[in-house]
C-alpha cells in the first residue's frame, strides 16, 4: 500500500517538473525570438562597443536559447529525475538553464539600468522575478529533492514580485498597458472611431482595479496557509496578461507571449503541487 501511495507520488512530481520543463523551454524560445531587435543589455553596452559587437553578442544568445529550447525536452529524457552529479546531461542541463536563468535575470536588470527614470522599468527586477527563478527551480527539482518548502517560498515570493511589479504599473497607468486593453477591446469589438474616448477612458479607470486586484493577491500568495484560490486565480489571471499580447497586436507578436509564459505558469505549478499535497493527505 505503501510503495503504491510513493509511487503515485512520484508520478505526480514528474509530471510536474515536465510542466515546469515546457515552461521554461517556450520561455527560452520567447528570449530567442525576441533577440530579432535589440536587447537590453544591447542598449547598456551599445555606446562602448558598438553596433557591430552588442549586435554580435544578440546574436549569439539567440543561438545558445534557440539550442536551449532544442536541447531542454531531449535532456529531459535522457536525464532521469534525481541524477546529478558528473552526468553528462545533468553538466549539460546546468550550463543550459544556468544561462537561461542568467540571460532572464540580465534582461530585467539592464532594462532598469537602461532607463534609469523611468518608474515603469524600475519595476523589472522583481517584475520579472519567474522567469529568472523557473530555471533555477526545474535545476534544483530535477535533482529528486521534490519542491520543499524553500523552494515553495522562493516560487511564492518570485509571483509575489511579479504581481506588485504589474500592480505598479497598472497603477502608474502605463502607455504599454493602456494599448493592450484598447488593442484587445478593438480586437473583440471592432475599430469604432467613435467610442475611442470612451474606450480610453475605459482604459484609464479599469488599470487601477487592476493594480488593487495584484497587490491583493501578491499579500494572499505569502500567507502561510496555503490558498489554492488564489494560486489557481493568479495562474488565470497570468496567462490573461501574457495573451493579451496577441489579443491586442495579433499573432506576430507571440514572442512576448512565450516570455511571459511563466506569469500564469508558476502560480498553476503552486496550485497543482498544493492539490497533490491535498489528494496525498487524505489518501494516507
Amino acid at each position: 500500500m505503501e510503495s503504491a501511495a510513493n509511487k503515485q507520488t512520484f508520478d505526480l512530481s514528474s509530471r510536474l517538473l515536465w510542466y515546469l520543463r515546457w515552461l521554461v523551454v517556450f520561455q527560452c524560445a520567447g528570449y530567442a525570438a525576441q533577440l530579432a531587435t535589440p536587447s537590453s543589455l544591447n542598449s547598456w553596452l551599445l555606446e562602448s562597443l558598438g553596433d557591430s559587437a552588442v549586435s554580435a553578442l544578440d546574436a549569439w544568445v539567440a543561438r545558445i536559447l534557440w539550442i536551449a529550447t532544442v536541447a531542454l525536452p531531449a535532456l529531459g529524457i535522457v536525464r532521469p529525475i534525481g541524477v546529478v552529479g558528473r552526468h553528462w546531461p545533468a553538466r549539460c542541463e546546468v550550463l543550459i538553464l544556468g544561462f537561461a536563468a542568467a540571460w532572464a535575470l540580465s534582461e530585467a536588470f539592464f532594462s532598469w539600468r537602461a532607463n534609469l527614470g523611468n518608474p515603469f522599468h524600475a519595476t523589472d527586477p522583481y517584475g520579472h522575478a519567474v522567469r529568472y527563478l523557473a530555471p533555477v527551480a526545474l535545476l534544483l527539482l530535477w535533482s529528486g529533492k521534490g519542491i520543499d518548502l524553500r523552494i515553495e517560498w522562493a516560487l511564492r515570493f518570485a509571483v509575489a514580485g511579479t504581481f506588485i511589479g504589474h500592480g505598479l504599473c497598472c497603477w502608474w497607468l502605463k502607455p504599454a498597458f493602456l494599448d493592450l486593453i484598447l488593442g484587445s477591446l478593438d480586437t473583440f469589438f471592432g475599430i469604432d472611431w467613435e467610442s475611442a474616448a470612451e474606450r480610453e477612458f475605459f482604459a484609464k479607470a479599469f488599470l487601477p482595479w487592476i493594480a488593487v486586484q495584484d497587490f491583493i493577491l501578491a499579500g494572499l500568495i505569502l500567507l502561510p496557509k496555503r490558498l489554492r484560490w488564489v494560486a489557481l486565480w493568479m495562474a488565470f489571471w497570468g496567462f490573461v496578461t501574457a495573451l493579451s499580447r496577441l489579443t491586442a497586436f495579433g499573432w506576430e507578436r507571440w514572442p512576448d507571449l512565450f516570455i511571459r509564459i511563466c506569469n500564469g505558469g508558476i502560480p498553476l505549478l503552486l496550485w497543482l503541487h498544493w492539490r497533490n499535497l491535498f489528494k496525498n493527505r487524505f489518501s494516507l
